[in-house]
């Protein structure tokens, strides 16, 4: 973890960059990059660490550190309690350091409020934590988001699967060459790794595994890409030599799945967002994706492409509600109507999308969000062979996807 001396800076940018996310709403990858970009490795992994550690668990540190103050206190201070209270509760830093850490950044920020920020820490290092907490807190989540999934599901259910919400995740890929050999090489490297149950493709390693030291990275033998993901495209079929779209296609995971699964077809990844296809198609370069042409159009206008379709393998813009162990930041850009309007999105998407398709094709709708109104609701009305949605669990994100007729 480097001296705490060293890492004082780090816990700066740390409430920096929580600031960007909780108060201006911008999204956690963004912020880590442009704040985090003069970090070395090392720093680096601290920073993403204490800013995904705070967003996982802000409701229990929240309902923490609240109990011992008199008034809510500025945002500067609220961000650094939070920091606080999360290396005191989850990580293996003395108590001692962990405070001072945050008084000092509170000294910088704003230092009348430093002696506050001094206290508070003080009183949580020497309690437990709280023994009650309201069951959005327990589960990690909104209120308004803990209600939906409590009527959907069960309190007992959600409680289960929150709790993985709030762990980080295994890094889990798709290998695209033969899986056994490929494992054999990663275990002789002293990883340990384990293939996926859930999808023929999938191999799952330790959180924070780096990827580029992988065997195979630089010749395209993997892709980073969840089971959940895997299995909702493998739910698509397809003729061997067709023409298949892959709508909303970045970063290209999905593309090279089918690249992969359908290698005698033609596949158009299309993306409407001009600053995400430079990495799409870096991706799909590396991952040897001959077959697939990248076009630059929004899904909501196929027309030039009606009923041309084979196969269509939608991945609709959602809440991301599935993957907030990978995306915690999201709970906090979406709210009851932004999922409302995205709804609306996925809806007039999916339309689109079926009007490109040929006649006794099939198209997979698929997002990464577990709430019924972007699953079921969205499929209403349409001709369905099949939905399937899975749940947060420790071997996989929580998922969606359904199989269209036309």
């Amino acid at each position: 973890m480097g001296s705490y001396k060293q890492s004082g800076s780090v816990r700066m940018l740390a409430v920096q960059v929580l600031i960007r996310i909780l108060e201006k709403k911008h999204k956690a990858d963004v912020a880590l990059e442009q704040l985090g970009a003069n970090l070395d490795t090392r720093d680096r992994a601290l920073l993403h660490e204490l800013v995904l550690g705070v967003l996982r668990c802000f409701y229990a540190l929240e309902a923490d550190f609240s109990r011992f103050l008199k008034q809510k206190p500025d945002i500067e201070a609220r961000m650094t309690l939070l920091l606080g209270t999360y290396q005191l509760r989850y990580m293996r830093v003395p108590s001692h350091a962990a405070v001072s850490e945050c008084v000092n950044v509170m000294k910088r920020l704003q230092p009348k409020a430093s002696g506050m920020v001094n206290a508070v820490l003080r009183k949580v290092a020497a309690g437990e934590r709280p023994r009650k907490l309201k069951p959005y807190q327990r589960a990690g989540i909104p209120n308004w988001l803990y209600k939906h999934w409590r009527d959907a599901f069960g309190q007992d259910v959600v409680q289960t699967f929150s709790q993985v919400l709030q762990t980080p995740a295994h890094l889990c890929v798709a290998v695209f060459v033969d899986r056994k050999t490929w494992l054999e090489e990663v275990y002789s490297m002293g990883i340990e790794v384990e293939k996926g149950a859930f999808s023929p493709y999938a191999a799952l390693l330790p959180v924070g595994t780096n990827v580029t030291l992988l065997p195979g990275f630089d010749e395209g033998a993997f892709t980073v890409m969840d089971q959940a993901a895997q299995m909702a495209v493998l739910a698509l079929d397809a003729p061997e030599d067709g023409l298949i779209l892959d709508v909303c296609a970045a970063p290209g995971g999905k593309t090279a799945l089918l690249a992969h699964r359908f290698p005698k077809a033609r596949i158009v990844a299309v993306e409407l967002n001009s600053k995400r296809i430079p990495r799409l198609k870096q991706n799909l370069l590396r991952l040897k994706c001959d077959n697939v042409r990248v076009v630059q159009a929004d899904a909501l206008d196929l027309s030039v492409l009606e009923s041309c379709a084979d196969a269509i393998f939608l991945d609709a813009p959602c809440s991301a509600s599935g993957i907030l162990r990978r995306h915690p930041d999201a709970k906090f850009l979406h709210d009851e109507d932004a999922v409302n309007a995205l709804v609306v999105v996925q809806k007039n998407m999916l339309l689109c999308c079926l009007k490109a398709l040929k006649e006794d094709a099939i198209l997979v709708y698929a997002v990464c969000s577990i709430n019924p109104q972007e699953n079921e609701q969205v499929i209403e009305g349409f001709n369905v062979i099949s939905s399937n949605r899975i749940l947060p669990a420790d071997e996989h994100d929580g998922f969606f996807w359904a199989k269209l007729h036309k």
